[in-house]
């Protein structure tokens, strides 16, 4: 490490959060639970000083500063995870045949979609829970990137092709996506 900062950026560690550097793995363990990430960037340098996270590179370049802000970002989301989760809530939209959602293991399965006799499946990421109820899908868990791509996994199944999409509304749709205490809303 005898290179200089060239850019930097800073994250401040909270109280109820522990924040462990081995090498380019970082490991953030709260009071949900623990979150764990490798960083392969070459360019990029980590390091823990004091109560804070700080991500450096000797290179001014435009990718390696993006590089840079990319990991704050991650561990960001890390630290939020571990305190207080994230969800999202999607709804089961259908105007003639009544669609059917449960969880079997890792899959979600969607039965009766626009009329079809097959099934249509959706595949559950990580370590995500999913609860369904009659017109709503709840996903929470710790990881942003895991719950946001089973929501989009199970967004995807009801994508109608070869149909008009102003008429065919069916699907499952999220309406609402939730970071800790924080309340984005799509609808």
């Amino acid at each position: 490490m005898s290179e200089k900062p060239s850019y930097e950026k800073r994250i401040e560690i909270p109280e109820d959060c522990d924040v462990v550097l081995d090498g380019r793995t970082v490991r953030v363990t709260g009071p949900k639970g623990t979150l764990e990430r490798t960083f392969p960037e070459p360019l990029i340098n980590i390091r823990i000083d004091g109560n804070q996270l700080v991500a450096w590179t000797p290179r001014s370049r435009k990718r390696t500063r993006a590089m840079v802000g990319t990991i704050i970002a991650h561990v960001r989301n890390m630290i939020v995870g571990v305190q207080d989760g994230y969800t999202y809530e999607m709804k089961i939209v259908y105007s003639h045949f009544p669609i059917t959602v449960e969880v079997q293991g890792k899959e979600v399965i969607i039965k009766n979609f626009i009329g079809e006799r097959g099934v249509r499946r959706a595949r559950i990421i990580g370590d995500v829970e999913v609860k369904t109820t009659e017109d709503d899908i709840i996903i929470s868990g710790l990881n942003i990137e895991e719950v946001a791509q089973t929501a989009a996994n199970i967004q995807l199944a009801t994508k109608i092709r070869d149909k008009d999409r102003r008429v065919f509304l069916d699907g499952i749709y999220v309406i609402r996506k939730r970071k800790g205490k924080v309340v984005k809303s799509i609808v």
